[in-house]
């Protein structure tokens, strides 16, 4: 099959519209099920997007469905590949944070169906099937509570973690339906404190185009309009998987989570979530190899020196050789390569080293005119892949940041979209935020790594001019007034606007910087621009001075003079506090709390 058909189909349709009919009590034309199933049965990437609408559809709707509908639907779930070490070859990814809860979640929840049905591809039984799945689950489970998320305020992967979940509150026995409830609100509380007038537009693990350059094209949009209110459809699309929530019969959403998303109150949020591919020896030592080799797959970590060993060992167990996302690794998997692996990755310098998405440290300023928000200090000077790692928001048509263009190490079309010109980053910068400020440095002239593209010498901003009320730009200066809000960005070179596209401002170098500044002052433009140009911007030996901020290339950031600490705990904010590994965490707002606790499957509003 052609590849850009294949892709084509691989992002369509995860559910289908008729599925809102069933829930009415209707009969609907069932072709648009047998689709999804046709999809399954092909084990195509993203296949467990469609089961999950299936297993619904069988769990709530099957008295609708005619007896040969429900037969091909009972083959397609008894005939599917769940996991990696059942037979069959594909190209399915199952290891990225949300593809494991969704496998493990359709594997747990086939075999509760079928309980006494042996699986035709596994050769287990239903009963067998849940014993496998449901640890998996918890383990799942119960790190995201202690370590938060590891593709972190994703707006395009938080609507597949959130489905599998519904099916869990829906459908499981009664522990893991309240653990998988528990789960789901801190999901959820992420989206709240970094929504903005009804977007989710933050810092974030995995992140797309149309999703950074128009916050309308959001995964999560409909998410956020369900849950908080905020309105900027007609209605909801129920071929979207999400559409496994808006049918979700046992989750309410906690009242106070609904006031955080809607409070429009100057608000600094930090966050730290995910692990240091360091950690990994450890997690192993406390969690087990397998635990913790779901752990490093989830971070779409796999030629890293730290833990290359470690993916070998899995790709020989789950004989993954015919897989097209990890059929590389078959030179590498000669058993007399082992000890030379790390060495080999760090001789290499393998450019797909940046595709890990390791520990994130977020800070989030928002009021209730703009959100600014920076990963700080996240592994400058390393590959980048999808990681975005600063934007501001000013409404649903306007955003700006900047990256260093990037392009694949792989020419198959199901890999080959990230990093690009401007998804994610060719070389990580040193970014940094205090309040309505964000500065990042570029150094782009490290060691060319092995698979890599063609480097580019320039960072680029995207500044949507036609969207700003006034504009100026200047040398290396750009301005923009919206509304209330005025916008600076200051670059170290001259900026130039792409002939091809007004929004892309370009700034030549080996070595840049970036300063974005924001207000919703009184001052006129006039007089904001006249401000920033009365600052004196300092730049000497890779330190970046801008009023009282100072950052150092891969050294301190300082604000007043006044070391700043990065490394932030689990969350701080005014909405809660907690470390890592907390047995509770509270979210508050106003008079109201949720307190959830997971060993003791403890979720109370208060």
């Amino acid at each position: 099959m052609n590849e850009d058909i294949t892709m084509e189909i691989k992002m369509g349709a995860k559910s289908f519209p008729g599925i809102l009919d069933l829930d009415q009590g209707k009969r609907i034309d069932e072709n648009q099920i047998l689709e999804l199933c046709t999809f399954i049965n092909n084990r195509l990437d993203c296949a467990d997007f469609r089961m999950v609408s299936i297993l619904r559809t069988l769990y709530a709707y099957d008295e609708l469905l005619t007896p040969e509908t429900k037969k091909i639907m009972e083959d397609t779930v008894l005939g599917f590949k769940y996991w990696m070490d059942e037979p069959g070859n594909d190209s399915m990814c199952y290891w990225s944070e949300n593809h494991q809860i969704l496998f493990f979640t359709c594997g747990y929840l086939a075999g509760q169906l079928y309980k006494d049905s042996q699986f035709s591809n596994s050769g287990k039984t239903g009963i067998q099937m849940m014993d496998i799945f449901r640890p998996r689950i918890m383990a799942w489970l119960k790190h995201r509570f202690e370590h938060g998320f590891i593709e972190w305020h994703s707006n395009t992967y938080y609507e597949e973690d959130i489905p599998p979940l519904t099916l869990l509150i829906d459908f499981a026995e009664e522990e893991l339906q309240e653990k998988a409830t528990i789960i789901l609100d801190l999901f959820i509380a992420d989206m709240a404190m970094h929504s903005f007038k009804g977007l989710f537009s933050a810092t974030s693990g995995r992140c797309y185009e149309e999703q950074k350059r128009n916050p309308l094209k959001q995964d999560t949009l409909e998410i956020n309009e369900f849950l908080f209110g905020q309105r900027y459809i007609q209605e909801f699309d129920y071929a979207r998987v999400s559409s496994n929530l808006y049918l979700c019969k046992n989750y309410k959403i906690p009242s106070v989570l609904k006031d955080i998303a809607n409070d429009k109150s100057e608000s600094v949020i930090k966050t730290s979530m995910g692990h240091d591919l360091k950690e990994m020896k450890q997690i192993e030592k406390e969690k087990g190899s397998e635990t913790a080799g779901y752990i490093q797959w989830a971070m779409e970590s796999f030629s890293n020196p730290e833990i290359i060993r470690n993916t070998i060992k899995m790709y020989r167990r789950y004989n993954m050789k015919h897989n097209e996302f990890l059929g590389d690794f078959e030179l590498m998997s000669k058993k007399w390569m082992g000890f030379l692996l790390p060495t080999l990755s760090r001789i290499l310098n393998p450019y797909t080293d940046g595709v890990a998405i390791q520990k994130i440290n977020s800070y989030t300023y928002k009021n209730d005119n703009f959100i600014l928000s920076t990963a700080q200090n996240h592994y400058p000077g390393t590959f980048g892949d999808q990681q975005h790692i600063w934007q501001a928001t000013i409404n649903e048509k306007l955003t700006i940041f900047t990256t260093h263009p990037g392009g694949s190490a792989f020419a198959s079309n199901a890999r080959n979209f990230s990093p690009s010109y401007w998804v994610g980053n060719g070389i990580m910068p040193h970014s940094v935020q205090h309040e309505n400020i964000s500065m990042s440095i570029y150094k782009v002239d490290q060691r060319k790594g092995f698979l890599e593209q063609k480097r580019q010498f320039f960072t680029h901003a995207h500044f949507p001019q036609s969207e700003f009320d006034e504009v100026m730009i200047e040398d290396n200066f750009a301005f923009g007034k919206k509304g209330d809000v005025k916008v600076a960005l200051i670059g170290k070179e001259l900026l130039t606007v792409n002939p091809e596209d007004s929004s892309d401002l370009i700034q030549k170098g080996k070595v840049t910087y970036w300063i974005c500044e924001l207000s919703d002052g009184e001052e006129s433009f006039e007089d904001f621009i006249k401000n920033i140009l009365a600052v004196k911007v300092e730049f000497k030996n890779l330190e970046l001075r801008y009023k009282s901020l100072i950052v150092k290339y891969k050294g301190d950031f300082s604000v007043n003079n006044t070391i700043v600490n990065t490394e932030y705990e689990r969350l701080e904010s005014d909405y809660g506090n907690c470390s890592r590994c907390d047995d509770e965490i509270s979210i508050n707002f106003g008079i109201k709390t949720l307190k959830l606790h997971f060993d003791k499957n403890i979720r109370e509003e208060i």
